[in-house]
């Protein structure tokens, strides 16, 4: 249960690293921030997916988002 928290951060934290690198892009210097986010969470999916064999795939990235989120509105 705990690697779906892990596994939409990490996507959070890519989403969030888009931005990131589009405002280092737009202003001509280097995506170092943008860099780092991207890093951690990749690093931070990589270990869910590791950790929890053939849960995750494309067509489950949104069910997994869901239960999260369904976790933390019933709490």
């Amino acid at each position: 249960m705990e690697f779906d928290y892990i596994f939409v951060l990490g996507l959070m934290m890519l989403a969030c690293g888009v931005p990131s690198f589009a405002g280092a892009y737009a202003e001509k210097r280097r995506p170092t921030k943008a860099f780092v986010i991207f890093l951690i969470g990749g690093a931070m999916i990589y270990y869910a997916m590791i950790m929890n064999p053939g849960v995750y795939s494309l067509s489950t990235i949104d069910d997994v988002i869901l239960t999260v989120i369904g976790r933390f509105v019933n709490e």
